[in-house]
């Protein structure tokens, strides 16, 4: 394995990581195999190490800067930056240990749900207010509707377009965001969670963080965006946990809410096509039905 996973880092990369940690070698390859995203576990002198790498840099950007202003409120509930190169699409970090959630006895605990509402309150640390938020998300959400155009239904997308043309733009406080929040991306130790994987990580509206988990653990157990996303569960117990530990409900802001589910279960059947991933595809069409349910 630690032949196949050190083929996948450039030249540049090695010399870094040689730089960097002195001795190491590949435990473990923990890549996603999307997006040409490379992530390995290390075993150095100091300890494991996480290490990420891409050829395109936009996801390393954005890891190292949630690391270096974002992840200091969630102290050791999140690994710690230890080196990073965006030029080079390399970004160590510290190894958080634990499993993750998704998959394991604590996805739907309500404990655990309680605990990633708690965690995303202290992330969520206001930035700066702009007017510009909406229009570019009614912008992209033009884009993704054209771009849908024969991957959902007509009706749907005139329904998407009837809502986005009565939307109206108002300034958005934007807060520190992380972009992926969900079970696959929380880790628990001895039960206490802790939160990984920034890569998505940006200044954005709060509620933005809480549509796919909304979708994915919240929804009806029938009505949820896989039919074989894991065992029959409380949606409901699992999002008062969640809401009980982050504070408040999306509800409040119910058009800034609206706005990104459409830009996400539109986003979620665009992007999902173009990479060939069709079981996300119908998750993102699955989402959108929700969406247009709900909001009418």
């Amino acid at each position: 394995m630690a032949e196949s996973a050190l083929s996948l880092l450039t030249p540049e990369q090695l010399r870094l990581l040689h730089r960097w940690l002195g001795s190491w070698e590949v435990e473990e390859d923990l890549s996603w195999g999307i997006q040409g995203i490379h992530v390995l576990r290390l075993a150095t002198e100091s300890g494991p190490v996480v290490v990420k790498a891409s050829e395109a840099a936009h996801h390393i950007q954005r890891e190292i800067r949630a690391h270096r202003q974002m992840t200091a409120p969630l102290g050791h509930r999140a690994p710690q930056l230890l080196h990073g190169d965006a030029r080079a699409g390399l970004v160590v970090t510290s190894w958080l240990p634990g499993r993750l959630v998704e998959g394991g006895p604590l996805e739907y605990s309500t404990d655990a749900f309680r605990q990633a509402g708690e965690l995303l309150a202290r992330f969520h640390q206001p930035r700066n207010e702009t007017p510009s938020y909406d229009p570019a998300a009614l912008n992209k959400l033009a884009d993704f509707a054209e771009r849908a155009t024969g991957l959902v239904p007509a009706t749907q997308l005139r329904a998407v377009r009837g809502l986005a043309a009565a939307h109206q733009p108002m300034p958005r406080l934007l807060y520190a965001t992380h972009g992926d929040y969900q079970p696959r991306n929380w880790v628990e130790d001895g039960g206490v969670l802790g939160v990984i994987d920034f890569g998505r990580a940006g200044y954005r509206p709060w509620v933005t963080d809480l549509v796919r988990v909304e979708h994915r653990y919240f929804a009806g157990d029938a009505d949820r965006a896989g039919a074989a996303q894991g065992p029959t569960h409380d949606g409901a117990a699992l999002r008062a946990a969640f809401y009980a530990g982050y504070g408040r409900d999306p509800a409040e802001e119910r058009d800034s809410w609206l706005l990104d589910n459409l830009l996400q279960a539109l986003g979620t059947v665009v992007w999902s096509h173009d990479v060939g991933d069709w079981a996300f595809e119908e998750e993102g069409r699955r989402m959108l039905a929700r969406v247009l349910e709900r909001f009418g």
